[in-house]
């Protein structure tokens, strides 16, 4: 029995180093649509993002959050995040959106 605690204290000690240095990618806690609900003001106040949704990747129909960019980002343009509370983010490069008339 004490064998089985130690290890399992290994595996928490292994497991909590390798979240550290980012060796495991983590797994979202919440709902994305709250997620994007809390993020989508930060991420719509970057000068080139046009917009933000919730979408799905391509091939596997993972949950993400797709930004949509007026234009190719330049290495002026603030860095967006790679993942943003353990979802991915997608970029993609729509022009500029207005509303109809």
């Amino acid at each position: 029995m004490r064998a089985i605690k130690c290890l399992l204290i290994v595996f928490l000690i292994i497991g909590c180093v390798d979240l550290m240095i980012g060796k495991a990618s983590p797994v979202p806690m919440r709902d994305i649509n709250a997620v994007l609900r809390d993020h989508d003001r930060e991420l719509l106040a970057m000068p080139n993002v046009a917009g933000v949704y919730v979408g799905a990747l391509e091939g596997t129909g993972e949950p993400c959050l797709k930004v949509m960019l007026k234009h190719e980002p330049s290495k002026r343009d603030q860095q967006i995040p790679k993942r943003i509370e353990g979802y991915p983010v997608v970029t993609e490069i729509t022009g500029e959106i207005r509303p109809l008339k």
